[in-house]
């Protein structure tokens, strides 16, 4: 196991002090309706999860419940594995933020519970202005709070005054941590951010849709993007990209990027890069635009405005169509509101997968990339005991997944209805 996946699976016995809603006995027997098998991409029925500590040591149809062991049966609800949500800002948007870290990390023990009482036990956090995120990654590992496991970024890595580089104003000309100018200043960036404990890096090298910037303009030069690609792979770091434009998307593409974080803007010369290599992903995040066309909506937006964000999203959405029907690996990430995880759901549907390949990109797949297939994303043998149950099949309705009833991570049970 490397070491992007010891830091946040450690100390996880420690969470049984947390005083969940219910803590698991010795031996836990699971009980319900249905469990739908990721791995294989079909339901079981009347299964039976043998959970002993944290993890399962037995699942199937109808297994025999161990005498002494304590039951929990769902009767008619339907269970899948704890969802894994690859893009989120638990601790906070971040880089444009003054907040400092304490402040950071409280706001984020409050997102880290919404998130996890949402269905999503496991999230890679893609970092802020600060440290905070580390934080908050190492006090739910040891139990301090409550929270989903996280993969942590650490600080936002961006050139001076672009979209991850803080804000500067003449009366305040001080750039944020994970600020540089150059490709030394990018390589001792990165391992400033390895020695601090990031789980992974994150760059942003276009801009965004923050004041003074443009999704549309590449930030970085070719040198600094390989000088942070190289580093962080010599140190064993995977390295997300956030990059809109068609250019910085190719760029980051042809220096070994692991992750494309939006990828909004791509053409049809990106799309052929990243099929050459399979391993590297997207993550679309296409809730950041459907959630905010839907909060102008609510708030009565100008008929300018609302006409300008549906054209920004009918053409992401035929981007991300474009990528589906390519068959380049999609990882689940909303980027949204820490509880409105979900919101990611029906948009990638509509860009052309199928609800199971929604749920295994939220589940396994994901898992996989993160390198945690052996723990998490998935209910089999061996791995954490993260489940959560619904009333009725959410693959069948969508919004089940906003109602998710019950929640156990790593065999303790947060959440129940």
């Amino acid at each position: 196991m490397n070491r992007i996946m010891k830091k946040p699976l450690v100390g996880l016995l420690a969470g049984l002090t947390l005083s969940p809603l219910l803590a698991m006995a010795e031996i836990t027997a699971v009980k319900a309706l249905r469990l739908f098998d990721v791995e294989q991409g079909r339901w079981v029925e009347s299964p039976v999860v043998l959970i002993e500590n944290e993890r399962i040591n037995a699942v199937g149809a109808n297994l025999p419940v161990p005498e002494g062991a304590r039951l929990i049966d769902l009767g008619d609800k339907v269970i899948l594995p704890g969802l894994i949500d690859a893009h989120v800002h638990i601790a906070g948007g971040g880089w444009g933020s003054n907040d400092g870290i304490a402040r950071s990390a409280l706001r984020g023990a409050g997102n880290a519970q919404r998130t996890l009482e949402a269905g999503f036990t496991t999230v890679r956090s893609m970092g802020g202005g600060n440290l905070a995120g580390i934080a908050l990654r190492d006090a739910v590992a040891s139990g301090d709070v409550a929270g989903p496991r996280i993969f942590d970024a650490g600080t936002l890595l961006g050139v001076t005054g672009g979209h991850c580089g803080g804000r500067l104003h003449p009366d305040n000309p001080v750039a944020s941590r994970g600020s540089a100018n150059g490709a030394e200043e990018f390589v001792k960036r990165v391992r400033e951010q390895s020695s601090f404990g990031a789980d992974f890096i994150k760059i942003c090298i276009t801009g965004g849709f923050t004041s003074g910037t443009s999704p549309a303009i590449t930030q970085f030069r070719e040198e600094e993007v390989r000088a942070v690609i190289e580093t962080a792979h010599n140190l064993g770091l995977k390295v997300a990209v956030h990059a809109y434009s068609a250019h910085a998307v190719k760029l980051a593409v042809e220096l070994g990027a692991d992750s494309i974080e939006h990828g909004s803007l791509i053409d049809d010369q990106g799309i052929r890069l990243l099929k050459r290599n399979p391993q590297q992903v997207v993550v679309p995040t296409l809730s950041v635009f459907g959630t905010a066309l839907q909060r102008a909506e609510r708030v009565g937006a100008t008929p300018a405005a609302l006409e300008q964000l549906h054209h920004v999203l009918d053409v992401y959405m035929d981007n991300v169509r474009k990528i589906v029907r390519a068959g380049i690996p999609v990882i689940y990430g909303s980027d949204g509101p820490p509880g409105n995880n979900f919101s990611e759901f029906p948009l990638l549907v509509d860009a052309g997968l199928t609800p199971v390949q929604v749920l295994q990109s939220a589940t396994i797949r994901s898992a996989e990339f993160l390198g945690a297939a052996e723990d998490i994303g998935s209910i089999a043998v061996g791995k954490y005991a993260d489940i959560v149950a619904y009333d009725s099949d959410p693959l069948a309705d969508l919004e089940q997944f906003r109602q998710v009833s019950w929640v156990m991570k790593g065999g303790v049970v947060y959440k129940e209805q």
